[in-house]
């Protein structure tokens, strides 16, 4: 029993402790002040714990006494302050008198028990032997005048084991205050502090009854009590994880598509996601429409991303690619390609595309057009691949005969058609057809100085293909929600103008004009459209921020894809979904607060958030004050009782 009780059990202990002590400092570190207390306690429990087993078997004396004072210093001076401090009792102007007179206190305890210890000691004692070793304890005789060695080392354990109940109790109370009994259970501060409480309750018992064994064997199921807050930790930063997945993923999007471009940042969201550093090829996919209306049902985009991530986990690391939705039923790869194999390695992709083609058109009646870009060296070049395969993409979405394209075949491809700029103005159409007049214009420009090229071989294309170009440019405008009645009437005025137009110089000009005017239009009723589809969206948070909303659910309310719903709310409102939703649970919480006479945790419950002890934190966090005392200051009447 003494084998157990003094070598086995301290061993498993402090190694438990020790591997939640690595995984708080490496898994997941932080800066709050608390976090900083947790981390010293459990480095210095784990050393509490592990230096028993090394008291006893090192060696006789004076090699006990040495230890067993170490352990003490550590338990008095560093333990004892950390679960004090902890508790948090104090406001910060008292904060920082009270952590000087604690760890004045608790320093001077453990140097009361050195002292006592090593005055009052002179030999040490055979524990136990087994297998050949000699457990040698310190040997600390009791009523031994003057100095009363062993009865001093008791009073001093005691009083250290009734702060460490006191506080950790205090922390419990304070924690059953705001949280109902059935979350307590899987609250990781209670379950931590119960650990603490009850090994203080066994470290007092023990002391008093001479048996150390008693606090060594209970320190085992503090160590299950730890474990179990480990483990909800990791629970809880896997579903924080899950729930910042989809906004990583929307930043990854506007880094390369979009924003000023960051290698650092771009590099920093890919680690986030466990994915490589040095992605070198964008693919983009668009699901086209078949037989059915399949494409209005939102879930096809998750079908569709699962199949892909399914058919690419069989050629490539998970960590080798990242699939990203895009608007408009496009979907993103980006992936790492070897760079050196050349036109194999492209043949060998090309045919896991096809694949993914066959697969997704045999489960879904729909058809895919796809889009490869260049394999670069560089993360900083993924975004021209993101171009490049956008631009392949549109082109093959036009093709007959192929639905998968490489950029590099697009010039191969022209040498068998007109020399008609047809891509550029298919990119300009689609930037007209969402309103999107700057980018609208730097389209335009691409494709005039092509077009000029084609009519200076064909003069007398001019006007027809002037007449396609405005009936092309009317058609995306009523197809992105113009107004189909005046844009015929304005296509009227155009077709009108073109009978005027004899010059080059004046058809740039003009076509210039009519381009800017069209997309205006179009901006114009996507902000009308965006700002009504957001008024819509709030409407359905402040009518369901009680229940688990996601932003899928809106998304799905308002009729839009997710990933472009996220990008619209952010847009329109300077908000990501997840904040706004906050701010409106929190505001109708302290409405709650002032106007009704529910507890917190009622509150916590009514608004929307499953855990009374996080409302509380992030109460405090967004308002500045605990919701207590928000209650308080309203002199709620409640507020006396609570």
């Amino acid at each position: 029993m003494s084998l157990f009780s003094n070598i086995i059990a301290p061993l498993i202990a402090g190694l438990f402790f020790l591997l939640y002590f690595i995984y708080f400092s490496i898994a997941n570190p932080s800066k709050a002040t608390s976090y900083k207390y947790f981390v010293i306690f459990l480095i210095g429990i784990s050393l509490f714990a592990l230096g028993r087993p090394l008291q006893l078997i090192l060696g006789p004396h004076p090699i006990p006494l040495i230890i067993v004072n170490i352990r003490m210093i550590i338990l008095c001076g560093v333990i004892s302050p950390v679960i004090i401090l902890a508790s948090d009792l104090f406001n910060r102007k008292r904060r920082k008198r009270f952590q000087a007179v604690i760890i004045s206190f608790c320093a001077l305890l453990g140097l009361v028990y050195v002292v006592f210890n090593t005055l009052g000691t002179r030999e040490s004692r055979v524990l136990f032997q087994f297998a050949g070793i000699i457990a040698q304890d310190n040997l600390t005789p009791n009523m031994q005048a003057p100095f009363y060695g062993r009865e001093v080392t008791i009073v001093v354990q005691v009083v250290t084991g009734l702060l460490l109940a006191l506080f950790s109790l205090i922390k419990l109370i304070k924690l059953k205050l705001d949280t109902s009994l059935n979350e307590l259970l899987t609250n990781k501060i209670f379950l931590f502090n119960s650990g603490v409480f009850i090994f203080a309750l066994s470290f007092i018992i023990g002391s008093l009854a001479k048996q150390w064994g008693i606090y060594y064997v209970v320190s085992i199921i503090s160590a299950l009590l730890f474990g179990v807050s480990v483990l909800i930790d990791v629970k809880e930063v896997y579903h924080y994880y899950e729930k910042l997945i989809p906004f990583i993923k929307e930043d990854i999007i506007h880094n390369v598509a979009f924003s000023g471009f960051s290698k650092t940042k771009l590099t920093e969201m890919l680690d986030c996601l466990g994915k490589n550093s040095d992605l070198n090829t964008f693919v983009v996919v668009k699901i086209k429409d078949g037989k059915s209306k399949v494409l209005h049902d939102l879930k096809m985009i998750d079908e569709v991303l699962h199949t892909t991530d399914q058919i690419l986990q069989s050629y490539y690391e998970e960590e080798c690619y990242i699939l990203l939705p895009l608007s408009n039923y496009r979907i993103g790869i980006a992936l790492k390609l070897n760079s050196d194999t050349g036109s194999e390695n492209r043949i060998s992709f090309m045919e896991i595309l096809e694949g993914i083609q066959s697969e997704i058109c045999s489960t879904q009646r729909c058809s895919l057009a796809v889009g490869i870009g260049r394999t670069y060296e560089n993360i900083e070049d993924l975004r021209i691949s993101y171009h490049e395969a956008l631009n392949a993409q549109e082109y093959a979405e036009h093709l007959e005969n192929s639905n998968i394209i490489h950029v590099d075949n697009i010039n191969e491809l022209d040498h068998h058609t007109n020399t008609y700029p047809v891509k550029e103005k298919e990119k300009l159409l689609s930037l007209i057809k969402v309103g999107d007049t700057n980018n609208s214009r730097k389209a335009f420009s691409a494709f005039i100085e092509k077009f000029k090229a084609f009519i200076a071989e064909k003069p007398e294309a001019l006007k027809v293909r002037l007449y396609e170009f405005i009936g092309s440019i009317i058609d995306s405008a009523i197809l992105g929600g113009g107004d189909e009645r005046r844009l015929n009437e304005r296509m009227e005025e155009f077709f009108s103008d073109i009978n005027h137009i004899t010059d080059m110089e004046t058809v740039e000009k003009w076509m210039s004009s009519v381009v800017v005017e069209i997309a205006d239009t179009v901006a114009k009723v996507y902000e009308s459209r965006s700002k009504t589809l957001i008024k819509k969206a709030i409407r359905c948070m402040e009518e369901n921020y009680h229940s688990q909303l996601s932003y899928k659910d809106v998304a799905n309310e308002v009729f839009i894809s997710p990933s472009y719903f996220l990008s619209l709310f952010k847009q329109e409102t300077g908000y990501t979904f997840v904040d706004y939703l906050t701010m409106l649970r929190i505001e109708r919480a302290k409405e709650m607060l002032l106007t009704t006479d529910m507890t917190i945790t009622q509150i916590a419950d009514k608004t929307g958030f499953n855990n009374s002890n996080y409302f509380s934190r992030l109460f405090k966090r967004i308002v500045g004050i605990r919701a207590r005392d928000y209650r308080v200051r309203s002199d709620h009447p409640l507020a006396r009782t609570e």
